[in-house]
């Protein structure tokens, strides 16, 4: 018995040990990368010779990198609360009401998750052409609408359904209309739920690379993703320094605003797990 939990104890060691290395590895590669210098890049060195920050200081010089960090906030901004905001009406609607056709819809709804999303975009750019709105922010946030309303109307119809129809009932009597009832009473206390969903469609929009690269062709309108390739790579060039120096710098936002939020984050996706 003491051999096989000493075994089961190497066993569980050594798989943390692996499972940190494949997720923190490329993490460190990057940061190590970014501090190198052009001639020691590709020199497979963990540790630089020669310490530099210049690849920093070109990334925040560099006008384009603003320019694609104004335009990623805009779209994962506006995306993200227009996602949050329809699946919050979508889930309290599968949550609190009984009507013909509600399970029909739901279904619907969670199975245009199963199709990849490259296979989308083969209808979505001709939908788009088709109403002129390529080369507009407009497609790209109506596109990462679609893509988090499943998952962000599943996660808020667990949270609702946590809530108790005595508390609806409750401001029926008083005299609150459905409309107050959902705005003043059911939204403001549904607050984690809405944020980890707000948090699911930021992070979706802001690391896109295929629907920013194909649907906004203009070079100042694009996004963060599709504007570090295309400024830092290329058939002639391979920037790899400040490639590595930007992708740090614009992971922060997103990175604080996990740090921040984390606790909404995880309580809105719990939610629904256990019912007592």
């Amino acid at each position: 018995m003491f051999e096989n939990t000493i075994g089961f104890k190497l066993v569980f060691i050594f798989s943390l040990v692996l499972i940190g290395f494949f997720v923190f590895f490329p993490l460190y590669w990057m940061f190590n990368t970014a501090l190198k210098t052009p001639e020691e890049v590709f020199l497979p060195t963990l540790f630089p010779n020669n310490p530099t920050l210049s690849n920093f200081t070109s990334a925040l010089t560099d006008g384009l990198l603003l320019n694609y960090l104004k335009n990623s906030l805009f779209v994962a901004i506006l995306s993200s609360f227009f996602a949050t905001m329809v699946s919050a009406y979508a889930g309290y609607s599968f949550s609190k009401f009984r009507y013909r056709g509600r399970k029909t819809f739901m279904v619907s709804i969670l199975i245009s998750q199963v199709f990849p999303h490259a296979v989308l975009l083969l209808s979505i750019y001709v939908m788009m052409q088709a109403f002129g709105l390529l080369d507009n922010y407009l497609s790209l946030i109506l596109s990462f609408i679609v893509f988090v309303l499943p998952v962000g109307t599943l996660t808020m119809k667990a949270y609702f359904d946590q809530l108790p129809d005595a508390l609806i009932e409750s401001a029926k009597i008083d005299g609150a209309n459905q409309c107050r009832i959902i705005h003043k009473i059911i939204f403001p206390i549904s607050i984690p739920g809405m944020i980890s969903t707000a948090i699911y469609g930021f992070v979706w929009s802001w690391n896109d690379l295929l629907y920013s690269l194909t649907l906004i062709t203009s070079p100042e309108k694009r996004t963060l993703a599709p504007g570090l390739i295309l400024n830092y790579m290329g058939e002639f060039q391979q920037n790899w320094g400040e490639m590595m120096a930007a992708s740090i710098i614009v992971s922060l936002p997103v990175t604080v605003m996990f740090i921040l939020l984390q606790r909404f984050f995880i309580q809105g996706l719990t939610s629904g797990a256990v019912k007592g």
